[in-house]
């Protein structure tokens, strides 16, 4: 009997910590954009926070797809679903090595690169000739920023969007 009851009390600790493990804390399928399979924005806000944090030498790439609008409008958001992932891939094949790639929201996505090599306009200018080159039907924006000192992430993060939008004008 009191072995029995040792055994019930072992297998609901044991059958707690699976729960709480795979329940009570974000794991990859939370992480993981649902579309593209990349990791996500909250991915990307806790992994830009601690290297802020640490005060590494990163630096932020963000990639915006042109006129995506479109073919959501025009073609349905299924086929825009399909070219967000052609899209994602095509992009993580292109920066794999410098980087880690994340899906931030919509048509958007952004490199967070530690030890940023020091010119950023010239990394920007590569991955947008070779996401056209791979001929997807669509071509991208850049925008970057190198982290300064005492960056909060919104700053950090607002300079690389300014970046990008005064790129696209």
């Amino acid at each position: 009997m009191e072995l029995q009851l040792l055994l019930l009390i072992a297998a609901s600790f044991a059958l707690g910590y699976l729960v709480k493990g795979r329940w009570g804390q974000p794991g990859a399928a939370i992480r993981n954009d649902h579309i593209t399979g990349l990791p996500s924005r909250k991915d990307f806000e806790y992994r830009l926070a601690l290297g802020l944090k640490t005060r590494c030498d990163i630096g932020l790439i963000i990639i915006d797809l042109d006129e995506f609008k479109t073919v959501n409008d025009q073609q349905g958001h299924l086929a825009g679903d399909s070219l967000l992932q052609e899209a994602a891939s095509t992009l993580l094949h292109q920066t794999s090595k410098i980087g880690t790639l994340f899906r931030w929201g919509g048509d958007e996505f952004v490199l967070l690169i530690t030890e940023s090599p020091q010119e950023l306009g010239t990394l920007c200018n590569q991955i947008e000739e070779r996401f056209e080159a791979a001929n997807i039907g669509l071509s991208c924006s850049t925008g970057s920023a190198r982290q300064q000192a005492g960056d909060s992430a919104a700053a950090f993060f607002e300079r690389a969007d300014q970046d990008l939008y005064s790129n696209k004008s």
